[in-house]
């Protein structure tokens, strides 16, 4: 991991593509072949598994801060799969310029490692708000004698590229222990009790999926199983997916309960349907205040304030 950015190489060589092709920030995109052809002849990562790096990289479902601007079919949060590299373009983020500058000396370090964590590509560490991070790692860098809670308070929980905040023993995790995180949707009643909407679905987890194991478990179960379907059939008589991408990024599922069944009922039993909360393995390298303190401590003879303000303008700027 890089000590001025935070990223694994594969994520550099990537972004070192991007750069060395012209497609930084404003400029034009670049066919995502020839980024992944730079990335084999650099480091000798097959155009595969880099593929995948950059798809990770453009997608703002799964990294809080997207370090790749795409154009083209990247995917999306549902079961529909991305275009093969040669039919997606890309280009470095307003995000990415800055890491790269960072990388390269040419600014202080930024902690968008810290950030993103890598729970998306099946580590351990889980990504935390930007501006918290930001906001704690300038105060211990004001304030040294601040306490390790005050830290952590200022840095918050961890908080996904999609909104969802970890729920579980939080100071667990901040003391540095594995400990299991749940993320759920927001399952709530309609204003006229007809229908109970599932939307902001958790990070992680397809929109598609997540309509498909509702409406499986509302199926009716053959006759010769009437006690299993007491146990685990869901009392729902319609089911509609009413995600609009442009406008329900993290989905939208109405649920109208069986005949006779109150909603309150259907929501609560859809809270514990595989999809509609999910569970997170979670585990700081050492304690979230020792982390911030060191970053900090390491680059303290850098302008490190001009590069965090340069990655919160970054954050407010697409493309």
């Amino acid at each position: 991991m890089s000590e001025r950015s935070g990223l694994g190489a594969v994520e550099i060589a990537v972004l070192t593509a991007l750069d060395s092709l012209g497609a930084q920030p404003g400029h034009g995109y670049v066919k995502s072949a020839r980024v992944l052809a730079a990335v084999e002849d650099a480091i000798g990562l097959m155009p595969g598994y880099a593929y995948q790096v950059l798809l990770d990289l453009a997608q703002w479902w799964t990294v809080p801060v997207t370090l790749v601007s795409g154009q083209g079919n990247f995917g999306s949060r549902g079961n529909d799969p991305p275009a093969g590299e040669r039919y997606t373009e890309a280009r470095l983020s307003t995000a990415g310029a800055v890491v790269l500058a960072a990388e390269r000396g040419a600014t202080a370090p930024v902690p968008v490692g810290l950030i993103n964590g890598n729970t998306y590509a099946g580590g351990r560490r889980p990504p935390l708000r930007p501006a918290g991070l930001i906001a704690a790692i300038r105060e211990v860098s004001r304030r040294p004698n601040v306490t390790d809670e005050d830290l952590v308070v200022i840095a918050g929980p961890p908080v996904f590229a999609t909104g969802h905040v970890g729920i579980g023993d939080l100071a667990a995790l901040a003391a540095g222990r594995e400990t299991d995180l749940r993320l759920e949707a927001d399952v709530t009643v309609s204003a006229d009790g007809r229908e109970v909407i599932v939307e902001h679905i958790p990070a992680g987890v397809s929109i598609d999926d997540v309509a498909i194991n509702i409406a499986s478990r509302a199926r009716r179960l053959p006759a010769g199983h009437p006690g299993l379907a007491q146990v685990a059939r869901l009392p729902i008589a319609d089911l509609r997916d009413l995600t609009d991408r442009s406008r329900h990024r993290n989905g939208r599922i109405a649920c109208t309960p069986d005949r006779g069944t109150p909603p309150e009922e259907v929501r609560m039993r859809l809270m514990e349907v595989d999809g509609v909360y999910t569970i997170v393995r979670a585990m700081f390298p050492r304690p979230l205040a020792a982390m911030i303190r060191d970053w900090a401590a390491a680059h303290a003879a850098e302008d490190l304030p001009a590069s965090l303000t340069a990655l919160e303008q970054a954050l407010t700027t697409t493309g």
